[in-house]
């Protein structure tokens, strides 16, 4: 029985029912056909939104919004510019380091897309860049926004398995890292390849300048992430403080925000929240199922008897977390099979907090691969090009963050070496 819900769930996704209402229906149908008494369902929902500290989540969205809307982004793609623009393939090292800084203000990689498409994709290619490499590289280091902190699947993933927030915050610094070295390095290849120019010369005084413009910027990031890993705040009144340091900044310190900008700021952060708790009420009701059917300790123990080397249960799980990664949605994905696959990663000595970086470096490559490739999608709309065109770039940039998956996988002091 539980594993028809899940086939029903995942043929109702892909005929393009809203994750959250998919969600919601699997979970109904399996409740009358089990005779349990419907009126349990809107308890549970309830109950799994119902938690203190998913209130970061809207706070870390509105965050993002208000830096975006600000000149924040002219001045980090100003010091990106500066910092690396010197290399071969310049603007392509920028869109990188710049998508590294942003994901310090937004948590989301669909957002920082949305935002990086518009201004990095038309300047590449009027530098000469093809149109579809511009559109690769923007999509995939838009992913280091779910990786760097803050996180919001990061959120999601503590919230699920009672993880602390702050350990996987700490533990995504040196895997984002690698991952936007990777991009710059695959950049790098395909510039020496195809002759992509050099942005601007190394100017130390350009530098200086930039670095003074975007220090203010840069601290707010560093203001949240600090204070949550120092242990001053919670994740919820670190969310707290980035909102109203972004709001002093760019309301009555710069003037790029007013009270109309602020409204329809808040509108669009309602709108994003909204999908995220309708993912999760409906994940509490089918997770709740899935648990009382046993489904994560026979998945546990399905895969873990198909062998006993650890380097092949570690490739099976993440085979199995990359599959789903193309199907489901980062939310929906962390809240119902996290579960499940935790079990096998205790028993083979996996710790928690590296498990979390696993998933979501697995759950951003299926944000670039069909047929949700939720992020690739989001930069194709902006730009006009067809996901079979920007595939033939894009696919080396997610050989790369598959190469850091498996480094990060299989050596586990990349994600815990920071948090001691």
């Amino acid at each position: 029985m539980a594993w028809i819900v899940v086939l029903l769930l995942l043929m109702l996704i892909l005929i393009g029912t809203p994750i959250g209402f998919a969600l919601m229906i699997s979970a109904a149908i399996a409740m009358a056909i089990s005779d349990i008494d419907l009126i349990m369902a809107p308890i549970q929902m309830f109950s799994g939104a119902n938690k203190v500290v998913l209130l970061a989540i809207p706070l870390f969205i509105f965050m993002g919004e208000l830096m975006g809307a600000t000149s924040i982004s002219e001045r980090i793609i100003s010091l990106a510019r500066a910092l690396v623009g010197w290399m071969r393939g310049g603007l392509a090292h920028v869109n990188v380091v710049t998508s590294m800084f942003m994901a310090e203000m937004s948590g989301s990689a669909v957002a920082d897309a949305a935002v990086m498409s518009k201004i990095f994709v038309p300047s590449m290619e009027k530098q000469g860049y093809p149109k579809s490499f511009a559109a690769a590289v923007t999509a995939t280091s838009a992913t280091l926004g779910i990786i760097i902190p803050p996180s919001i699947p990061m959120v999601l993933y503590g919230v699920t398995t009672n993880t602390s927030i702050k350990d996987l915050f700490v533990a995504g610094i040196i895997p984002g890292l690698l991952l936007g070295g990777a991009f710059m390095v695959t950049s790098y290849i395909f510039a020496r390849k195809e002759g992509h120019p050099v942005d601007e010369r190394f100017e130390m005084k350009r530098l200086n300048k930039a670095f003074i413009g975007a220090l203010v910027p840069l601290l707010i990031p560093v203001l949240v992430v600090g204070g949550l890993i120092g242990g001053f705040v919670t994740p919820t009144e670190a969310a707290t403080l980035g909102v109203v340091a972004a709001l002093l900044y760019g309301w009555p310190i710069r003037r790029d925000l007013n009270l109309k900008a602020v409204y329809e700021l808040g509108s669009i952060t309602v709108r994003q929240t909204s999908v995220v708790m309708m993912i999760i009420a409906g994940s509490a009701v089918l997770g709740q199922f899935l648990a009382n059917e046993q489904i994560p300790q026979q998945i546990a123990s399905g895969l873990g008897g198909l062998t006993e080397s650890f380097v092949l249960r570690m490739l099976l799980i993440n085979v199995f977390l990359l599959f789903l990664g193309m199907f489901l949605h980062a939310s929906a994905a962390i809240i119902v099979v996290v579960p499940m696959l935790l079990p096998l990663a205790q028993e083979m000595g996996i710790d928690p907090v590296h498990f979390g970086v696993i998933v979501c470096l697995n759950l951003g490559i299926g944000q670039q691969t069909p047929p949700v490739a939720s992020v690739l999608l989001t930069v194709c709309s902006v730009t006009g090009l067809k996901v079979e065109n920007v595939m033939g770039y894009c696919k080396w940039f997610i050989l790369a963050m598959f190469v850091t998956l498996m480094i990060v996988a299989f050596i586990p002091q990349t994600a815990t070496w920071l948090g001691g």
